[in-house]
């Protein structure tokens, strides 16, 4: 009992007791798809699917005068209860899939043994429990991946009806699933509980059948941003196993993407088979003339979802989609057991030499596996991340194996502590990996660091230093930047923004955003006002970033990809929990993305697509006739305004690199009167000064005088600069003269 407290304490904290969850759209018919529930109606005398949690109480069958339902008479009794977990319960694995949605219901009666019980002791629940890795969890009211009537207060000797949809979406394996139809008592059973009979019959689930795919009729993401940024921008969005079975977020993706990055699959554990507490077994393998005990490879995940590509792109050949392979090097999601001596964590870590073979020997195998010379997805891929997330927040130098003191390195993964700096005590294992990858990889595949919070002052400045030392070092390659952008509302700032693009690009040549995404925090309250403000605000920060974007561009930056964290706000990571550089906490509803749990756009779109629609659709309606449309892009705050030249960066080894960042304003500011701070002044004489005119950020939200001042001192600026020019000019000839 204290074991179950513990996991379902933890499944609240994790899913969120308040989870809020808006109203689905989506089209769907009445599913025809066979039930898997075994004796559903309790027709059969044979019990034993349903005595999965019966323990010491007994099952039987009764049937009632007239239908309970439909033509259903027919029901289940459970009696003799010891404990409220002994429940009617079904052990269903076989039938449920990671990325399917399932509908259930059933019908439940409590007996007269329930007369004047209190409410809290009339509970009925749809509680299942699910096993993934060997940890079982406890589902309820409070987890995401069930909605419907999942808990109700019933009233002694009448019918009552449940139902709802389950879909998991837990990116490993499901190991066991058992639905439970469970009445508790107070407290989840540690408070007074009757434990009394009670009745089940018509019990359904089955998979949900979506009739027919709408998505709206709008233009391309892809083709729009094209437009403005050039054909060979990547606009992609990062999908998993489990979206590829829902038949509308494919229709999103291959209408509005040209490359998708896969969430989970090429990661470490994905191609160990989520064999994290142990090997899943050995093989052997040539390494440099040298044969090697190596960890067996499971490719299955990730060719599940490359095949569909394959597919895709054979049927729409006019527009393709590429891949972005995500990730080779990782702190997390590296099981431990491949940093020990035969594999095994409860032995002795290997030597550096060691580890370095196997370095070498995985990077080889899987690059060469998916992008090599006869491989059936040469072609497909047009990047990979070769490191991920190798510096740490804290001390903005490299992730250590201390990063975080109540994480042991004997756990099965990590989060933050690294066992590649255990094993190396230094970046060699970063810069062997660019080495390994520039050797193994496909030369049409580029290569790329990537990493979060990367625009934080601090963290940048490490980052500068791994991109440099990748740079410098002798046999590698390194391509581009990876921005995450894992953003909030108002951070980063958009100088810290432009300023890391700048300073990634004087290394690498190049930045991309890779796994986009806005968070709002705590800012959603439930109310319709409360989601019309966020949706605006979500796409006002989009808007203002873009345009950023475009303005960069138009000064010769490449930033030549952007990839959002996911396809719909409903499958967003932040809707569960955010350990890296995010924002929800699980407790409330994000809306993070571009497309809505229905697959329709949000104005967050527009702000990529059509200016005036997103301004149309984020202005605040003022209660008259007229409707403020503000262009958030002109907004400045004294934050952002803070201008910033010739911004001197110093290296960790005392290098100081000056990167010219040059700042003017948050963004170009437009008034009534456009005025351009760079007015060359062009005479027969050509004067340079070294008069430097500073619009002050307070001027970019100035009053019509404010403006008009400035308008005039500018002016009268120009005036004398070029009277000055006038009077030296006619002072230099009366001289020649006078000669």
């Amino acid at each position: 009992m204290k074991n179950f407290l513990k996991k379902f304490i933890l499944g609240a904290l994790c899913f969120g007791m308040t989870f809020s969850v808006l109203p689905q759209a989506a089209i769907y018919s009445q599913a025809a798809n066979a039930n898997f529930i075994d004796n559903w109606d309790f027709t059969s005398s044979d019990l034993s699917s349903w005595a999965v949690a019966t323990d010491v109480s007994k099952l039987s069958i009764a049937t009632s005068d007239s239908p309970i339902y439909g033509t259903v008479s027919s029901y289940g009794i459970i009696s003799g209860r010891t404990s409220p977990y002994e429940c009617f319960a079904q052990d269903i694995t076989a039938y449920i899939e990671n990325g399917k949605e399932y509908e259930f219901s059933f019908y439940v009666c409590l007996s007269s043994d329930y007369e004047g019980a209190p409410a809290d002791q009339r509970t009925v629940d749809f509680a299942p429990y699910v096993t993934i890795g060997g940890s079982t969890s406890y589902l309820g009211s409070y987890s995401a991946e069930l909605k419907g009537n999942l808990s109700q207060v019933l009233e002694p000797g009448v019918w009552t009806k449940f139902d709802g949809t389950f879909t998991p979406d837990y990116g490993a394996p499901i190991e066991q699933f058992v639905i439970r139809l469970l009445e508790q008592g107070t407290n989840y059973g540690q408070g007074e509980c009757t434990l009394g009979d009670y009745y089940v019959t018509g019990v359904v689930m089955r998979e949900k059948a979506q009739e027919e795919i709408i998505l709206e009729d709008v233009p391309r993401l892809d083709q729009s941003v094209q437009s403005v940024l050039g054909q060979d921008i990547i606009v992609g969005g990062a999908i998993t196993g489990n979206d590829i079975a829902d038949k509308k977020i494919v229709a999103l993706v291959r209408k509005h993407f040209n490359a998708v990055t896969l969430g989970n699959e090429l990661k470490p554990d994905s191609l160990f088979g989520y064999s994290n507490h142990r090997c899943p077994g050995t093989t052997t393998a040539e390494l440099n003339g040298e044969t090697m005990t190596v960890p067996v490879l499971d490719y299955s995940r990730p060719e599940k979802i490359l095949n569909q590509v394959l597919k895709w792109n054979e049927e729409d050949p006019e527009h393709p989609i590429k891949v972005r392979g995500h990730v080779l090097v990782w702190h997390s999601q590296t099981p431990e057991w491949f940093f020990h001596e035969d594999y095994d964590a409860s032995k002795d870590y290997v030597s550096k030499e060691e580890m370095d073979k196997r370095l070498e020997w995985y990077i080889k195998t899987v690059l060469e596996h998916f992008t090599g010379p006869d491989s059936k997805y040469k072609g497909l891929f047009y990047g990979w991340d070769v490191v991920n997330e190798a510096v740490s927040d804290g001390t903005c130098t490299y992730r250590s194996d201390k990063e975080n003191s109540n994480e042991p390195l004997s756990q099965a993964t990590h989060g933050s502590n690294s066992s590649w700096w255990h094993v190396y005590q230094s970046e060699e294992f970063i810069i062997n990996a660019f080495r390994y990858a520039n050797k193994y990889a496909d030369p049409e595949v580029e290569l790329y660091y990537n990493d979060y919070n990367e625009c934080d002052s601090g963290k940048r400045i490490g980052i500068f230093n791994l991109l440099t030392a990748v740079k410098e070092a002798e046999g590698t390659r390194i391509d581009g930047m990876g921005m995450q952008a894992h953003y909030g509302i108002d951070s980063p700032s958009m100088n810290d923004f432009e300023n890391s693009i700048r300073l990634y690009t004087n290394v690498v040549g190049k930045v991309q955003l890779t796994e986009w995404d806005i968070n709002i925090g705590s800012s959603y309250k439930g109310t319709e006002e409360s989601l019309a403000q966020v949706t605006r605000d979500v796409a006002n920060r989009y808007y203002r970033l873009y345009n950023k974007i475009q303005l960069l561009a138009r000064e010769g930056i490449v930033i030549d990809g952007m990839t959002f964290w996911g396809t719909i706000d409903s499958r967003s990571w932040l809707q569960s929990r955010s350990n890296v550089g995010g924002g929800s906490d699980g407790s409330g509803r994000q809306f993070p993305l571009l497309f809505d749990d229905d697959c329709n756009v949000k104005p967050s779109y527009w702000a990529f697509v059509d200016k005036d629609t997103y301004l149309e659709l984020t202005a605040v309606d003022t209660g008259s006739s007229d409707t403020t449309k503000e262009d958030p892009s002109k907004e400045d705050t004294s934050k952002d305004n803070q201008t910033s030249t010739d911004t001197k960066v110093e290296t960790d080894t005392k290098v100081e690199t000056d990167t010219d960042v040059k700042v003017e304003t948050d963004e170009k500011v437009d008034t009534d009167v456009k005025v351009d701070t760079d007015v060359k002044v062009d005479t027969d004489v050509k004067v340079d000064t070294d008069v430097k005119v500073d619009v002050n950020a307070t001027d970019a939200n100035a009053s019509g005088g404010s403006r008009l001042f400035t308008i005039l001192a500018i002016c009268g600026t120009i005036i004398v600069v070029a009277g000055v020019a006038v009077g030296i000019f006619f002072v230099l000839k009366k001289r020649s003269s006078e000669k």
